[in-house]
């Protein structure tokens, strides 16, 4: 990414907008330097720095499949709360990041408009599903067996069951105004997310 960015600046772009994470900061290597890079580089900049997705609940995401399959979600997480946000909200936030007049030249902390467990994602799931849906709480060791016992190398398998002890200690307990003030809309609700989505978990 940085060579591109080099390139991209030496073409005469000026705007750059980032995608990176609420678990990584400026100061992190590997995409922490990215964010360092777009702020030094270009004289108008963005970075997005989402919480967890929504859709982690939908699709073939392995919260997904255990939900309909197994009637649970199951992570590291303890009662560790997360902003959780629709990506069609971090989607918002981008466009008026690229298109509006004036630069943003800040990072966007995005989440939606509250904080939930996975315990409590576990309810609003099953009160929209009709069955009883529930969070199975592991160690962090057991997560880690369990993802690379779906295929995940050991390697990238410590990342998200770390992300998951990171979060049961309160590192994504936060809720950020930036969605709301950057478009003019309140950030989607997992509840009406689930809502919307229902069909997902129903048998």
């Amino acid at each position: 990414m940085l060579p591109f960015l080099r390139q991209a600046r030496r073409a005469g772009v000026r705007r750059v907008v980032l995608l990176s994470s609420s678990a990584i900061s400026e100061t992190d290597d590997g995409l922490g330097e990215v964010h360092r890079a777009v702020r030094e580089q270009f004289p108008e900049w963005a970075v997005r720095q989402p919480s967890w997705f929504m859709q982690n609940f939908t699709g073939d995401h392995l919260h997904a499949r255990n939900i309909r399959d197994h009637d649970e979600i199951v992570t590291a997480t303890a009662d560790g709360r997360i902003g959780f946000v629709d990506v069609h909200d971090i989607a918002q936030v981008g466009v008026r990041a690229l298109a509006d007049e004036r630069p943003h030249n800040t990072a966007h902390l995005i989440t939606g408009p509250e904080t939930l467990s996975y315990a409590d994602v576990a309810a609003v799931v099953a009160a929209v599903a009709g069955r009883p849906i529930h969070h199975r709480g592991v160690s962090y060791e057991a997560m880690r067996d369990r993802l690379v016992g779906t295929g995940t190398p050991e390697g990238f398998a410590e990342l998200p069951a770390g992300m998951d002890r990171s979060i049961a200690k309160g590192t994504e307990d936060r809720v950020s105004p930036a969605a709301e003030e950057v478009t003019g809309q309140p950030p989607c609700s997992f509840a009406d997310f689930a809502a919307a989505h229902a069909s997902a978990w129903r048998r």
